[in-house]
């Protein structure tokens, strides 16, 4: 597994720049690693504990889809966040692009659920799928709040 941390803002809470990639072995237990490093990411964004959930569900979703659809290589995930959205970009090599199947159906509707968007696309030998959630306006005298 690798991991790359972004550098912080001036207030020391939410990342700035950088992506933030994560690898993993194609095994079904793997997904509480990738949920938990996305619900640690996502709090560094202050994001709210629902949104949190959502995007923990979204992960789980994404992982396992493409453990059942990849060529059983790793899963690689990048996570990153800018000042509107935290996006989750899951990606493995595959051997059949079929997005027309029941399990990536039933993973659409619960992306649909739970991200504010959502894509998924395929090459000849590889799968992807992204997941968006906005982040909530901070108001202007937050700032100064973290401060004192």
């Amino acid at each position: 597994m690798t991991a790359v941390s972004p550098p912080l803002s001036s207030t020391g809470s939410t990342p700035v720049s950088g992506p933030i990639t994560l690898t993993l072995p194609p095994i079904a237990t793997m997904v509480r690693v990738g949920r938990l490093t996305a619900s640690s990411i996502a709090s560094l964004c202050d994001m709210t504990v629902d949104d949190i959930d959502d995007i923990k569900i979204a992960v789980s979703e994404m992982i396992t889809v493409l453990i059942q659809s990849g060529s059983r290589t790793t899963v690689t995930l990048r996570f990153e966040t800018t000042a509107t959205e935290f996006s989750v970009e899951a990606s493995t090599l595959t051997t059949s692009n079929d997005l027309g199947r029941n399990d990536l159906a039933l993973a659409i509707a619960v992306l649909d659920a739970v991200a504010d968007e959502h894509h998924v696309a395929s090459t000849d030998d590889r799968i992807m799928i992204r997941i968006v959630k906005r982040l909530a306006p901070i108001p202007a005298n937050a700032a100064s709040l973290t401060r004192s």
